[in-house]
């Protein structure tokens, strides 16, 4: 009995020292499997989210540049529209070829006004009637071919304006938009002409509701057309801030998320979009390596806790990114550019102004700070929009208008450093500005603006030089009364009068 008492406890010593060490084991096996299995989940899960974040990135970019290109499109339309639906230009081309006016009045609009590169004005037997790039215009200068791009493209435009046409007393007017914002007879697409990729549109040639109508048979068609050179690019980019974006007629060797192709009316392959595209797959990498090490030590419901998180943020991520990026661009009160997209845009004129010139334009306001003072910030704050609409509506698409400081706003004019255009561009902005400002309960306020004017490359060839000159220029407008533009010293074959050439001389009242 004491030998079977020892031996059982003996043995019970044992069993309990296997079975504690055994589910010791055991525990930390399962323990380490299930540490296991869940880095593994999260991994798949990080996995998963950066190739959906990737490809979501991916399809944004190219969802931004086709919206981008889409309304190019449709801001030629509108330039087009302006000249192409009006009585006026029924009855000096469409009825009778007035010279004069083509050249005077409908080309010089879209080439100065609107920057329109080439413009044809095709007959109603396919006879060229009018034939200009830029400035240059030819008269009757030939036949158009079936077998030429431009042909299609005037056949579009005739068959939808045969499509939306509607009948009047005396033949046809313009068709009828109902509920929509597009145009219904205009037609646009890309060709190959002159060895360059164009963006193209066309549209007849139509009254404005006036006393005209047009007889049976073909219209009189305008085209227009931009090329896909560096200063469409700029633009482009101006609203999308893509990484190294250009247009390429040979496919680069990037992959193929980076690129967009381009095709003619006809299907041919003219072109490609390129750009380093923004993969946010790598920054989600870079949160879901951290978080699976510090949860290999801890239980699976907190790691598939933490999964969740992270797929939450990436979502987040997602959410955000578009919102943060418009307020980073934008000034919140007049809704203009702020300092940091106009910075942007002049370090990428600068680094271009070997071929491409350009102009910039320092703005002050005079007699702000007597608004601010007497009628409260509140009035203050309408005047800075107001200031904002006015140099809008003055500049429109020929460059980008920022507010980079309180009273302060900056021109950036790419490929535009022509004495008498901005003479009279600077003469409608101290004109404009200087109307009255309506502000609430019937009061107004009157206020100027005094101007400095620098060029690339010839006022310099960094930033901040160029950005100097310009300020120089200001504060000497600034010293000579306000109210005024001042071009800055040293510009070769544009400035005179000791190299500081006011451009208007109104002062202060």
């Amino acid at each position: 009995m004491k030998y079977s008492t020892a031996f059982r406890s003996r043995y019970n010593d044992n069993t309990d020292r296997f079975s504690k060490g055994h589910i010791a084991r055991l525990a930390s096996l399962l323990t380490s499997v299930l540490i296991v299995l869940t880095s593994i989940s999260l991994a798949f899960t990080g996995l998963v989210a950066s190739r959906e974040a990737d490809r979501q990135a991916i399809f944004n970019q190219k969802f931004l540049l086709g919206i981008a290109l889409k309304n190019t499109f449709a801001l030629m339309a509108r330039d087009q529209l302006s000249l192409a639906r009006w009585d006026k230009s029924v009855l000096k081309i469409s009825q009778n070829i007035d010279r004069d006016f083509i050249t005077d009045e409908f080309i010089d609009s879209l080439w100065f006004d609107f920057g329109l590169d080439y413009n044809w004005i095709i007959g109603p037997t396919n006879t060229v009637l009018v034939e200009s790039f830029e400035d240059n215009v030819q008269f009757n200068t030939r036949k158009l071919l079936p077998t030429e791009p431009l042909y299609q493209v005037v056949e579009k435009a005739r068959n939808s304006f045969f499509k939306y046409r509607t009948i009047v007393e005396s033949g046809y007017n313009k068709g009828r938009i109902a509920n929509t914002e597009s145009e219904p007879d205009v037609a646009h697409g890309y060709i190959l002409l002159d060895d360059h990729v164009v963006m193209l549109s066309a549209m007849a040639i139509v009254p404005d509701d006036g006393a005209y109508s047009l007889p049976e048979g073909n219209p009189v068609v305008l085209l227009s057309a931009l090329q896909l050179g560096p200063k469409l690019i700029s633009d482009l980019n101006n609203q999308l801030s893509f990484s190294d974006l250009q247009f390429l007629r040979l496919q680069p060797s990037l992959p193929e998320h980076s690129l967009h192709q381009v095709h003619s009316i006809t299907g041919e392959q003219l072109g490609f979009f390129s750009w380093n595209s923004t993969m946010p797959g790598q920054q989600i990498w870079h949160t879901v390596i951290p978080v699976i090490i510090l949860l290999g030590i801890l239980l699976s419901v907190v790691a598939f806790a933490i999964a969740r998180k992270i797929g939450n943020l990436t979502i987040s991520l997602a959410a955000s990114e578009e919102h943060n990026f418009y307020l980073a661009m934008h000034d919140n009160l007049s809704g203009l550019a702020n300092r940091l997209q106009f910075n942007r845009a002049l370090e990428t004129a600068v680094q271009n102004q070997t071929d491409t010139p350009f102009t910039l334009i320092q703005c002050d306001l005079d007699r702000f700070k007597q608004v601010n003072d007497t009628l409260g910030h509140a009035a203050g704050d309408t005047v800075i929009k107001t200031v904002a609409d006015r140099l809008m509506q003055v500049v429109g698409l020929a460059g980008l208008v920022a507010r980079i400081g309180g009273d302060e706003f900056a021109i950036l004019l790419v490929d535009c450093v022509d004495h008498s255009r901005l003479k009279d561009c600077t003469s409608r902005i101290i004109t404009d500005i200087r109307l009255p400002i309506e502000i609430e309960n019937g009061e107004h306020a009157q206020i100027g603006i005094s101007l400095g004017i620098a060029f690339g490359p010839a006022n310099g060839t960094t930033v901040e030089t160029i950005m100097a000159a310009a300020d120089a220029a200001l504060y000497q407008a600034k010293d000579m009364g306000r109210n005024r533009a001042i071009f800055a010293q040293n510009c070769p074959n544009i400035v005179n009068q000791k190299n500081m050439a006011p451009i208007n001389d109104y002062t202060e009242r």
